[in-house]
């Protein structure tokens, strides 16, 4: 056992250190939008949608909106919240001639509306709940997720990438030593979210 745990701290990626990405200036501002859900390809701003893209309801994209928010309050940063973000979404909407649009140009219009140095725009593409309860399952939990941080100004945007459905020690020896990590326990997708979060804001540098 003792050899096994040894090859699973080299081979796992969950078991290396993450790699931070480089910081937000203190100086500069940050707006988080709310947890967007694309219905076609054109409202991404990279790849496309899964077969099976997420249909979440109003409380579940709100739970999601406030375990973001909790996660950078978390680390100090200061924002402006998501309710915000969606008076200027609606602003930005109702000046278009047209519901189709260019992804980015759209949050640059809605970051110039809050006026803010940079816009953090969360995407949620896949949502598999789990199947089952903590000690075992049936179908695991399964999601995917996007984080944008969008420059206002220059239009630079930095990406994270985030996509796990859950698997057991005996099924992949890869992610065995994050299965450990979470004690054996089968997670809800909205763990496995908030676990993505906090590895996106440390890449992000928030």
């Amino acid at each position: 056992m003792r050899y096994l745990l040894i090859v699973l701290f080299f081979l796992c990626p969950a078991c290396a250190a993450q790699v931070r990405g480089p910081a937000v200036p203190d100086s500069a501002t940050l707006a988080v939008a709310g947890f967007v859900q694309p219905r076609y390809d054109w409202e991404l701003m990279a790849g496309v949608l899964p077969e099976e893209p997420a249909a979440l309801d109003p409380e579940t994209l709100g739970a999601l909106d406030a375990s973001l928010a909790s996660a950078l309050r978390a680390n100090g940063q200061a924002f402006m919240h998501a309710a915000m973000v969606r008076q200027c979404e609606e602003i930005t909407l109702a000046e278009k001639e047209r519901r189709r649009f260019e992804t980015v140009d759209y949050w640059r219009t809605v970051g110039r509306c809050m006026k803010t140095d940079y816009m953090l725009v969360p995407f949620m593409l896949r949502w598999q709940e789990r199947d089952g309860g903590d000690w075992g399952v049936n179908r695991p939990a399964a999601i995917v997720m996007d984080m944008y941080l969008i420059e206002v100004a220059s239009g630079k945007v930095r990406r994270f990438h985030f996509e796990e459905e859950q698997q057991g020690l005996a099924e992949n020896l890869l992610s065995g030593g994050r299965f450990l990590k979470r004690k054996g326990r089968w997670l809800t997708a909205r763990d496995i979210a908030e676990e993505g979060m906090d590895a996106g804001l440390k890449e992000l540098g928030l």
